[in-house]
């Protein structure tokens, strides 16, 4: 693993050097027109930086080509959905659990997050449907927040693994298999399932998702996993073992309360990984308002996960590396929006000062990246949509989006302002 890892990083600082050769032709002739400081400033975090994160993610990946196949276990596991006036999708993801092709027991438990429309009515009708080796109890928490929500099913947790679940995910009919497989065979505190759209044909701003999920951060994700650090184990799908998630006293009341609680286990030494054969389909936000309002809110979820484990607290040199990296992620933040939409710009009035050859070459490692994730998912032969508009869309302008989500949740976040979904 240690050698996979050095391995990529030497190919990766290879890419950063030829890139630093040619930058520095660039950087002089810019220089005669922009102060030297905001001329490095912008190169390193539009072209060199994300240039060496995304060939040493790209060149791990592709050492890590290989499916890794888990015997089935059989241990009984115990699913947390927690739903806050879900009554129109909260049918569907029951239903997909009920379904589940698993060998041991699951014991559902929706817990009712004080909803005030007809959640509970819609739980206790499907208590008649049939289960597939499993069990259906509704239980209510009211006081509202996901993380007392989550904190009340884990009182009520009997297994020794559990899984969350959202309300408005989907799984396909062997995530929960696939998920356990590698939870017990592996030994990891949790595992984070692989997600996908499941509005897909709701709005222009959904179909444009289908790549984020699909490519981005499933290829994060895969990287992570692949050396036990996978910094977020997001809640909509999950797997845990119960012993770990309640020795460090469940999750806290925070808004990233998935993001905190992988960092708290991960910096107890236990692995946090990915399998990518474990499908969820989630439903993402359909408006620009709502992706920018959610993006915002991860956002916060960051700063509050490196502000509870900073890296220089991680006991493993791939837990300190991968904090680094979102640690970098501020600066790649800034860059992207005071440089590279403003070098953009500039480049569509026939100025093309910051948007040249070194940002296409950064561009062209990007497409090869998407390529080789869309490639390796396909090969996992599960179902999802393609849009061409959405590609088109997600290529333009998605990063914008979420730079500029992202600086206004660092901002909330560092000026300690109240924030509310």
């Amino acid at each position: 693993m240690r050698t996979k890892f050095i391995l990529s990083m030497c190919l990766g600082l290879l890419w950063l050097a030829v890139s630093v050769f040619f930058a520095v032709g660039w950087a002089q002739e810019l220089s005669c027109l922009f102060p030297a400081v905001y001329v490095w400033w912008v190169i390193i975090g539009i072209a060199l930086l994300p240039g060496l994160l995304m060939s040493t993610m790209f060149f791990s990946n592709l050492l890590h080509q290989k499916l890794k196949k888990y015997p089935d276990t059989q241990e009984d596991t115990t699913i947390i959905m927690c739903a806050h006036n879900e009554e129109q999708t909260i049918s569907q993801s029951i239903r997909a659990i009920a379904n589940q092709q698993y060998r041991g027991h699951i014991r559902l438990i929706v817990v009712d997050n004080a909803s005030t429309d007809h959640t509970k009515q819609v739980v206790l009708s499907l208590q008649e449907i049939p289960f597939q080796n499993g069990s259906l109890e509704y239980a209510y928490c009211g006081q509202l927040g996901k993380a007392n929500a989550l904190n009340t099913g884990l009182a009520l947790v009997c297994t020794p693994y559990l899984i969350t679940v959202d309300a408005d995910t989907t799984l396909e009919k062997t995530a929960v298999q696939s998920i356990m497989n590698h939870l017990v065979s592996c030994g990891s505190a949790c595992v984070a399932g692989n997600l996908l759209v499941q509005n897909t044909k709701s709005s222009l701003i959904a179909r444009m998702q289908i790549y984020d999920y699909l490519l981005s951060i499933a290829a994060i994700k895969r990287f992570q996993g692949s050396y036990g650090s996978t910094l977020v184990a997001q809640g909509a799908f999950s797997a845990y073992q119960t012993e770990a998630v309640r020795s460090i006293g469940g999750w806290q009341r925070v808004l990233g309360e998935d993001i905190v609680l992988t960092y708290q286990l991960i910096y107890r030494g236990l692995p946090s990984s990915y399998e990518p054969g474990a499908v969820g389909y989630t439903t993402v936000p359909e408006t620009l308002k709502g992706l920018y309002h959610q993006r915002k809110r991860w956002a916060i979820g960051m700063l509050e996960g490196l502000r509870t484990v900073p890296p220089w607290k991680h006991r493993t040199l791939f837990s300190r590396y991968f904090t680094f990296v979102n640690l970098s992620i501020l600066y790649l933040d800034l860059s992207f929006v005071f440089g590279f939409v403003p070098g953009v710009i500039l480049a569509l009035l026939g100025y093309p000062f910051f948007v040249g050859v070194l940002t296409l070459f950064t561009a062209a490692v990007c497409i090869l990246l998407h390529s080789v994730m869309y490639l390796y998912q396909k090969k996992l032969q599960i179902p999802f949509e393609n849009s061409i508009s959405g590609f088109v869309c997600f290529l333009l302008f998605f990063q914008t989006i979420q730079s500029t989500a992202a600086l206004h949740g660092y901002l909330i976040r560092l000026t300690h302002r109240k924030t509310e979904w």
